[in-house]
């Protein structure tokens, strides 16, 4: 009887029916042959079969010579019984062979667990003249400018034309553009192209008023001899935007509601003026910033140059002795509220959004202060005492804003933005919502681009067992680990032990002061596993 029992087992193992895949995945290529250092594609089809929506699929190629140059958008989520098309953007290497490729697939269901096994093989044959590629009967070439300014309109031409002896039948044309690109306008696209037949279909683009790097893609599906294929075509597209060389006009369209923190002409309210004796003024010289941030295309990248200018200028102390950006201007030795001012003053001097964020006790508003800035739909933080600059969301998996989360969460303070209009007491508004907000989450994400993506099931099998209060202090350690160190204890050590020593860790710190610098968490963990 047992050895019956043991058989059936073996047979259900043998079979795949213990654990059942919850997609049913398809791998294809748009070529085989493709020209040394050109680009190809690779489309995966996802059928949802599973019971859950799915939110994410990462793609590898192991091996080194091909590079992914674009990962498709996810249309998360993808319900249970829907179907995807996703492509993503290879290139090939520079030096002449055929290559056998591996893609493994993971799938990110909406419980953030991770489903491997999705796995197919390609041989590429890498060629060095463009002629050595085999051709098909439709020929699709796609014309469009390679650098265009945010905000403005631009064409993409598609011409089709049928270079083989019999009818070509399209039956769709599918264009995918990077997010922030919107479509105006189209021509219709034709049912029938007879042979040596030629038809261009033409789409009017807007450009978003953010930078932009990624590739457009089209994919042209038409029945061939009554058999069903595809070409695929991608450009790339970079999209630069310079609001120092915008109108006020532009300026409001392109920034919507945030436009204020352009045209407010005040840095900091009357508590700042009562303090620091001084006037806050947001009136720098614009001619005067121009030659640091020259060859900038994006607010980011003129901020990391005047982020940088300032650190080179100045040496940094912890006397503030003015807030007049003039008057900082003109000093050799500034404090990090000074820098603060200044930066926010010179980034308002070239039209970009920015603004001081403090924390507010109910008395004292200029507690912790830091420079944010507007770019590409969310804020930018930058933070001189700890030489930080990125996004809001990388700032709070840096070591620097525990403190402040226990700050706004158990000691009654808020993380206010300055907004002053009358110079009068306080004038500020709670943002400290915005940054708590889904805080977890963007821990987690910010997190789990640092892991090794094999270790991003142990993560989520680690926080699990524990409570919201448990799992954002464990993610506070572990965003503050390098992160060489963070992938090397997750790998040597079992997720259970590692979870169990996080929530004594927080049972023991959680009502104390925490440092100001979390890191000191993660050396004690660290510690416990030397």
């Amino acid at each position: 009887m047992k050895k019956c029992a043991l058989l059936l087992l073996l047979i259900i193992f043998a079979s795949g029916c213990l654990i059942k895949q919850p997609a049913v995945v398809t791998f294809d290529v748009d070529r085989t042959v493709v020209k040394a250092g050109g680009t190809f594609h690779i489309i995966v089809t996802v059928n949802n079969t599973g019971k859950v929506a799915f939110v994410d699929a990462n793609l590898m190629i192991n091996n080194r010579n091909f590079k992914i140059l674009q990962k498709p958008g996810f249309p998360a989520p993808l319900k249970v019984g829907q179907k995807a098309e996703l492509v993503w953007i290879v290139k090939a290497p520079d030096k002449p062979g055929v290559y056998t490729i591996g893609v493994p697939l993971e799938l990110v269901d909406e419980l953030h667990r991770t489903w491997k096994g999705f796995y197919h093989e390609f041989t590429i044959t890498v060629v060095e003249e463009e002629s050595e590629i085999p051709s098909g009967e439709l020929y699709v070439d796609l014309k469009m400018p390679g650098i265009i300014e945010g905000g403005k309109l631009f064409n993409i031409t598609l011409e089709l034309r049928n270079v083989g002896a019999a009818p070509i039948e399209l039956s769709e044309v599918s264009l995918k553009l990077p997010d922030g690109l919107r479509m105006i306008n189209q021509t219709k696209i034709p049912q029938k192209l007879k042979s040596g037949e030629s038809y261009s279909l033409v789409y009017q683009i807007k450009a978003p008023y953010q930078y932009l790097d990624g590739y457009i893609t089209v994919i042209v599906f038409y029945f061939e001899n009554n058999v069903k294929r595809k070409e695929i075509k991608s450009e790339h597209l970079e999209v630069i935007w310079r609001p120092w060389f915008a109108d006020n006009e532009t300026l409001r369209e392109a920034y919507k509601d945030n436009y204020y923190w352009i045209k407010n002409r005040y840095l900091v309210d009357g508590y700042w003026i009562e303090r620091f004796n001084s006037m806050p003024y947001a009136d720098v010289n614009r001619s005067y910033v121009i030659p640091i941030i020259l060859g900038s295309k994006s607010e980011v990248d003129a901020g990391r140059r005047i982020y940088a200018w300032i650190v080179e200028r100045y040496k940094f102390g912890d006397t503030t002795a003015s807030i007049d950006p003039q008057k900082i201007l003109q000093q050799n030795k500034i404090s990090y509220a000074e820098g603060q001012l200044l930066y926010t003053a010179l980034m308002k001097s070239i039209n970009v959004p920015a603004r001081i964020i403090s924390l507010y006790n109910g008395t004292d508003c200029t507690i912790r202060s830091l420079s944010e800035f507007y770019s590409g739909g969310k804020w930018y933080v930058v933070d001189f005492r700890h030489g930080f600059i990125g996004s809001r969301e990388e700032y709070i998996a840096t070591p620097y804003f525990p403190r402040i989360y226990q700050l706004l969460t158990q000691g009654n303070y808020k993380l206010v933005a300055q907004a002053p209009e009358e110079l009068r007491g306080h004038e500020h508004i709670d943002v400290g919502p915005d940054y708590l907000a889904n805080l977890k989450d963007k821990l987690t994400t910010e997190i789990e681009k640092r892991l090794n993506p094999m270790l991003k099931t142990k993560l989520t099998l680690m926080l699990n067992g524990m409570n919201e209060n448990e799992q954002i202090f464990a993610l506070f350690i572990l965003a503050s680990a390098p992160e060489k160190e963070l992938n090397e204890m997750l790998i040597k050590y079992d997720y259970r032990d590692i979870a169990k020593t996080l929530r004594a860790l927080y049972e023991f710190y959680k009502d104390k002061p925490w440092p100001d610098d979390f890191r000191k968490y993660w050396y004690i963990l660290r510690g416990v596993y030397r």
